[in-house]
Parts: structure tokens; C-alpha cells; sequence
């Protein structure tokens, strides 16, 4: 399982994620597939528009389990294509990426039936 995000990401889009105040991506890696899909998305529409503000991701975590993607630049269709992978992320278990339900006891989060009792200190995904 791929810990840190944040490095592959950037390695993958440097100009979106090469703002130094981001140290990490506050979620788990079942939703690297999601996050890369939006951003190839997101990298191929830039490159069609040169003339748009440049993208720069400012943070990226779960929040009330579901996928925030905070940024400054682009358009109106960028923040369409942001929406549609917000929305994605509810249904898309954040260990494995497999198709989950989102649920919780004591807070929202987002699992498949393989990962429903799972916690980020049971460690094995």
C-alpha cells in the first residue's frame, strides 16, 4: 500500500503540486486511481487552454468522508471535473478503491465490505 501520496503525485503533475506549503495528501491511497484520473483530466483541458490561470493544488483530504480537492486557477469546467471526483470519491472505498459505501459510527468514511472494520492503526489493508 503506497503511504505518502503526495510524492507520487507530484511526480506525476509537478505544476499542479509544486506548491510548498502542501506537505501531504489527507487521504488513504484508494483514491489515488480517482485523484490521478482528475488530474490527467484536469492536465489535458489545461494544455487545451493555455490561456487559463495555471492550477495549483493547495490540499487534498477526506472530509466528512468524502474527497476535498482545494486549488486556485482554472475555470468553470475545472471545478465541474473537481465536482464529479467529489462526488466519485462517495462511493469509492478510500483503502483499496474497490466500490464502497459511505458510513460510520463515530465518523463518515468510506469502505467496501473487505474494509468496513478497517482503521489506518489495524495497518494490512
Amino acid at each position: 500500500m503506497i503511504e505518502d501520496l503526495l510524492p507520487v503525485l507530484r511526480d506525476r503533475y509537478p505544476t499542479f503540486f509544486c506548491s510548498a506549503p502542501l506537505r501531504e495528501i489527507g487521504c488513504l491511497p484508494g483514491w489515488l486511481d480517482l485523484i490521478d484520473e482528475l488530474c490527467r483530466t484536469l492536465k489535458t483541458y489545461m494544455d487545451a487552454h493555455p490561456e487559463l490561470p495555471p492550477i495549483q493544488v493547495r490540499q487534498v483530504k477526506e472530509k466528512f468522508g468524502g474527497l476535498r480537492f482545494y486549488y486556485s486557477g482554472g475555470d468553470m469546467a475545472c471545478r465541474e471535473a473537481v465536482a464529479r471526483a467529489e462526488e466519485r470519491s462517495l462511493s469509492t472505498c478510500e483503502v483499496c478503491g474497490h466500490v464502497g459505501t459511505l458510513g460510520g459510527e463515530h465518523w463518515l468514511s468510506v469502505r467496501c465490505l473487505d474494509h468496513v472494520n478497517w482503521s489506518p492503526s489495524s495497518g494490512c489493508a
